[in-house]
């Protein structure tokens, strides 16, 4: 009878364990975001020139997504959507810096920290959050950069701020957070050595962006006084503590590079040869075909005319990536100094890619691969597979409902994403499911009077579609062409794919300033108001209001009206009419618009029932 009891008490202790239910055994999670990491710039994602040693113990300890995408190729609402677990047009985080209208009629572009209304929605529950419902201590040392956090008696509308569920907050950056700032931590002078680029441009020559095309080390005195180091730091001093009291903790760490100015400490440098580095292959397209119609102006901010000055900018940019990987080992070391690794979800990501010549470009702001592709790895060998590479598409917003899949927490209603959870313990991958990527940007050759032009990208399977509003859009098989060279609108067998994406990309997609195609319901006819914006329309159907259930019933229609034959929900899709033509394209395809529209081009749903 003993040995009976015995067993089922220790099985029943097993079960207790297993379940994580004793606070005490929750895993800790440790989830470190850089800026502008390039995907194929690591070591753990093949490239035999990137110093990653550390990015590329977690790959061997955990899973490599290698079709992770950020919902946003530029920092805040990228980050706005990590910490929702929603894409920016439903969270309302949708620029980097928001455009706010002042009472002189003025409009001037806010960055984050100043007001509380150009942030993501009040009443959606955040990612530390979850966390701490769950009893978890949480802290967020460096870069936030998220639209809604705010300091108390910033804004004066949202006096008590907003700490976004951090018991924890240190180093901001890019952030205005007076108290809490990297300058409140090294000084003015070390922060605006660090980063401001116009106050120090002589010194990184006049490149675009200051590339550090001389190849020189960093104007800050003290190497541990870079933001990077000190974000470390901080991190290392917030493990320590948790070591001591063996309190659960969420941590983001937050580093900054290696975002330009590509300027690093001397150490770092010296690991790199410039002469080992090779400018891409795509480096003159659009030098050769004429600007992207899809890409700003500025994106197109070309190669220095010396071959030796680009292989500086790329030779920085990877001491850069270096200097960061460095970090996320004293990060890794303090785990393990304090007995807390082997109960550690460690993620490593970043916010949003980088061209580093590729297409002739320069940073992100974008969709092709290069800005929006990024590496994603989460190692936990307590529980998840090793060394295995995952070719999901996933996007941000998996993050939320997976790790508080994974601490017994509760996935907020308004978290758009999947808990991942069952492809990291079992091995599965989804590679037919769909994600997004959206930006807001100006200055577009063929649109010069239009400002944060809404760009919208679709991934699933092999191909990815891409929405420009008021430009010609974008399809291409990434698998078979993974340059993203040839355009697929252009051949009629794609059109089913194109046309399905087409729906699919802007179906549900709802923003500011922007109204869909309006339309009524009047003796059993659909109508709408034909517009000199569109050539032409088709309608889409489905049994529920489901988008993506719906199918193509007709297409081409010229007139303004659609009888309807069956009960059920119907969109209507309009085709733009293009007329202004670009060099990249030649005289006889139109790929911009006229007259800039703000009409979406498509309804929202119609019922019939």
């Amino acid at each position: 009878m003993k040995y009976k009891l015995f067993f089922i008490l220790s099985l029943l202790g097993f079960s207790f364990v297993f379940s994580q239910k004793n606070t005490n055994e929750k895993p800790n999670v440790v989830f470190i975001i850089s800026d502008q990491h390039k995907l194929e710039a690591t070591g753990a994602y093949g490239d035999t020139l990137a110093i990653t040693p550390n990015i590329d113990f977690l790959a061997k300890t955990g899973v490599r997504f290698t079709n992770a995408y950020t919902p946003a190729p530029v920092c805040a609402p990228a980050r706005a959507s990590l910490i929702t677990g929603m894409y920016p047009y439903a969270n309302g985080a949708i620029y980097h810096k928001a455009p706010v209208k002042f009472p002189n009629g003025k409009i001037k572009n806010i960055g984050s920290g100043y007001l509380r209304e150009t942030g993501y929605h009040l009443a959606i529950k955040t990612l530390p959050q979850v966390f701490k419902e769950q009893g978890y201590i949480t802290a967020s040392p460096g870069k936030m950069h998220v639209h809604g956090e705010l300091q108390k008696n910033v804004d004066e509308d949202y006096k008590e701020g907003n700490d976004l569920g951090f018991d924890e907050i240190s180093v901001r950056y890019y952030t205005y957070f007076p108290g809490g700032h990297y300058e409140d931590e090294v000084g003015e002078d070390t922060y605006m050595r660090y980063r401001q680029f116009k106050k120090y441009a002589n010194v990184y020559n006049k490149g675009p962006m200051h590339l550090n095309e001389d190849f020189v080390p960093t104007l800050v005195k003290k190497d541990e006084d870079n933001f990077d180091m000190v974000v470390a730091k901080k991190s290392v001093e917030f493990i320590n503590k948790r070591g001591k009291d063996g309190k659960n903790f969420f941590l983001h760490v937050g580093f900054e590079k290696p975002h330009a100015p590509f300027t690093t400490t001397k150490k770092y440098l010296e690991m790199y040869n410039p002469k080992d580095f090779k400018l891409p292959k795509t480096y003159n397209d659009w030098y050769q075909k004429g600007k992207y119609p899809w890409s700003p102006n500025w994106v197109h901010s070309g190669i220095p005319k010396n071959i030796e000055k680009a292989q500086n900018v790329m030779a920085g940019y990877y001491a850069c990536i270096t200097e960061m990987d460095d970090m996320v080992g004293r990060v890794i070391q303090s785990l393990k100094d304090n007995g807390l690794y082997k109960n550690t979800i460690i993620i490593y990501t970043t916010d949003h890619g980088e061209h580093l010549f590729e297409h002739g470009l320069r940073g992100k702001h974008n969709m092709y691969e290069d800005a929006v592709n990024v590496p994603f790895i989460i190692s936990y060998p307590k529980l998840f597979q090793q060394n295995v590479i995952n070719n999901t598409t996933l996007s941000f917003i998996d993050l939320m409902p997976t790790l508080a899949t994974l601490i017994d927490g509760n996935t907020p209603k308004t978290a758009q994403g999947l808990s991942l959870v069952d492809l990291l313990t079992k091995g599965k991958a989804l590679t037919a499911r769909a994600v997004f990527s959206e930006f807001r940007g100006g200055d577009y050759q063929l649109l010069p009077e239009a400002k944060n032009v809404p760009s919208r990208m679709m991934r699933k399977g092999d191909y990815k579609f891409i929405y420009t509003h008021g430009i010609i859009p974008q399809l291409y098989n990434v698998v078979k062409d993974p340059d993203e060279l040839d355009n697929l609108i252009f051949h009629k067998k794609y059109k089913q794919i194109y046309d399905d994406m087409y729906f699919q990309t802007i179906a549900d997609w709802r923003f500011q300033e922007y109204t869909p195609l309006e339309t009524k319901i009047k003796e059993s006819k659909i109508l709408w108001k034909n517009t000199t914006h569109f050539s032409k329309y088709a309608v889409y159907y489905s049994q529920n209001p489901n988008v993506e259930n719906a199918t193509l019933i007709q297409d081409g229609i010229k007139e303004s009206s659609f009888a309807i034959t069956k009960n059920g929900f119907y969109w209507i899709l309009a085709t733009p009419r293009f007329t202004k033509t670009s060099k990249f394209y030649g005289s006889e395809i139109p790929v911009a618009v006229n007259e800039y529209s703000y009409i979406l081009p498509v309804s929202d749903v119609v019922k019939s029932l």
